[in-house]
């Protein structure tokens, strides 16, 4: 597979081409379950058609460009990610679009002529709630009205659900919040992910025996709550059960700095400067101060202990 993204400044950066695409379009903040569900109709029809299966998207996050939520600044899944994630489920060609002034002052049928013709468009496939065009007129309905008269074939993929409500990147943020990692994964299809290097830090955990590797995040990701948690470490090609403190080390450390520390169960060599995927799987417990190292102590045991069972608890 050829490098997947192409980044779109404006419609001269698109390079004359005489390949048909099937495009799926939209935000697809955390590619979750109701994407994949947009992503597999692209991928089908392209197979149909003989057109190559493609993401058209956006940067930064339109949210986050119209209201300046800064939440929005924040990603679910970073670009790498998304391109591993499309790439199972058939996509071989990502367009990124900067959503800036003019692209935000297009209409509807102009962001049509403008990028996906040029592209080759032949075929779109949307979600049900898909809006476009300035100040986001434009719903899915009325873009089957105007792909059709500018010769182009719609899909619309209706609500996925789960437990009775919408799939959406909106409750998988909010489950994070909460601290809800399994609750987000189920609507990920995945577990939730971060990827990291290992920097040094002050070896506190090894001096009470449970050395951590300290991950400094490589992306702007939307971290969980505050806590303890189950998770799963990739190292090179090797996956390690841990528990990672997310927080601010209250019984040791007073300078309130929010870190990521890991101890992986049954590791034994040095990680500094690797890079680390983990895999949020389950919240043990709130971070908390003890009283005491050895308090503290007792308290990780019981940590590693549930982390090593889990989720046969």
């Amino acid at each position: 597979m050829q490098e997947p993204f192409v980044y779109l400044s404006s419609p001269k950066d698109i390079m004359a081409n005489d390949q048909w695409r099937t495009f799926a379009i939209g935000k697809f903040d955390g590619l979750h379950v109701a994407h994949q569900a947009v992503l597999k109709e692209a991928a089908e029809q392209a197979h149909i058609s003989g057109s190559v299966p493609c993401i058209f998207t956006f940067s930064p996050h339109p949210r986050y460009v119209l209201t300046g939520d800064p939440a929005y600044e924040k990603m679910l899944t970073p670009p790498y990610e998304r391109a591993e994630v499309a790439k199972h489920f058939g996509i071989e060609e990502i367009f990124v679009a900067n959503f800036n002034k003019d692209f935000r002052a297009q209409s509807a049928e102009e962001f049509i002529r403008n990028y996906l013709l040029p592209l080759g468009a032949k075929h779109l496939v949307v979600g049900y709630n898909f809006r476009f065009g300035k100040n986001g007129a434009t719903d899915a309905e009325g873009l089957k009205e105007i792909a059709s008269e500018l010769g182009l074939t719609v899909d619309v993929i209706g609500s996925v659900n789960d437990h009775g409500q919408p799939v959406s990147s909106s409750r998988i943020r909010m489950y994070l919040e909460c601290g809800a990692a399994l609750s987000a994964s189920e609507l990920l299809g995945r577990p939730y992910r971060v990827r990291g290097v290992v920097v040094r830090g002050d070896a506190r955990g090894r001096s009470i025996g449970f050395p951590t590797a300290n991950l400094k995040v490589t992306e702007s990701y939307v971290l969980p709550k505050v806590g303890v948690y189950v998770v799963d470490v990739k190292v090179s090609d090797r996956v390690y059960r841990g528990m990672m403190n997310l927080g601010f080390r209250p019984t040791v450390d007073n300078a309130g700095r929010l870190s990521l520390e890991v101890n992986l169960l049954d590791f034994e060599g040095d990680l500094y400067g690797r890079e680390l995927v983990v895999d949020f799987l389950h919240f043990i417990r709130e971070e908390q101060k003890f009283a005491s190292l050895s308090e503290l102590q007792d308290q990780l045991r019981k940590d590693r202990d549930f982390a090593r069972n889990w989720p046969n608890i």
